[in-house]
This record gives C-alpha cells, structure tokens and sequence, in this order.
C-alpha cells in the first residue's frame, strides 16, 4: 500500500522504482520503494511508518541550504 508523500511530488519523479534499503530500531531490516503514488515499505505498519518517514526527509535535507 502507497502512502502519500507532503514532502517530494512522487508522480513522475526520477526516483520511481528506486528502492532504499533501512535499518529498523530493533536491527531488522527493510525496503522503502517510490513509486508514482507515493512509497511503499515492506514492514507490516499500515500507517505510514517511520522508514518511510526516514526517506522522506533525505529529499527535503537535500534542499536546505538552497539559494537561487
């Protein structure tokens, strides 16, 4: 299940199709996917989990700091 993003417009994005592998907090671990819906996560949540959280925030790190 694709859980919508509010940080990167995932339609159409160059990274569809990327996977993110991500260490839990317990040492297992998972794979974030984007996909033109937003990301999926092979971990059992149904809610957005906090991997995919994880993943967002590396799009939005990459804009700070940005001046035109």
């Amino acid at each position: 299940m694709s859980h919508s993003s509010d940080i990167v417009n995932t339609k159409g994005h160059w990274a569809i199709g990327v996977q993110w592998p991500v260490i839990g907090s317990r040492g297992d671990k998972y794979t974030v996917t984007m996909n033109n819906y937003g990301f999926d996560c092979t971990c059992v949540a149904y809610r957005k989990c906090k991997h995919i959280k994880q993943v967002e925030e590396k799009f939005d790190d990459t804009c700070d700091g940005w001046k035109s």
